[in-house]
């Protein structure tokens, strides 16, 4: 989602409260051969298996992500919202046809936040 005033996001932030991100360790920001690979900071990741890494924070689910933060003005924001991990890309509030993410919402009503308007 674009970072605008109107983001239900902002007001939310509960998939990166509620949910283990985990993902494939390609993604971490390493350097081969002089060339960077993937983009995640790895400062911000734990190690899970060999291949697989998480976002700190949410290795058992239920704690928030250590790359989200809040702004009394902004609401909820992601500090490496650029460098995000492919889960994190790909959770939204929308599903692609245009209806409502149902586990999006199920963490919206369960925090007392209204469903989101498709």
């Amino acid at each position: 989602m674009s970072h605008s005033h109107n983001n239900p996001c902002f007001e939310c932030g509960q998939c990166c409260q509620s949910l283990r991100v985990s993902f494939y360790h390609g993604e971490v920001l390493h350097h081969d051969g002089g060339q960077a690979i993937g983009m995640v900071p790895p400062e911000f990741v734990t190690q899970l298996t060999p291949h697989m890494v998480c976002m700190k924070g949410t290795e058992a689910g239920k704690k928030p992500c250590v790359a989200l933060g809040f702004d009394d003005e902004l609401g909820y924001r992601c500090s490496i919202y650029e460098q995000r991990p492919s889960p994190c890309r790909e959770f939204n509030v929308l599903n692609d046809d245009g209806s409502l993410n149902s586990q999006c919402d199920k963490l919206r009503r369960a925090a007392g936040l209204a469903s989101v308007k498709p």
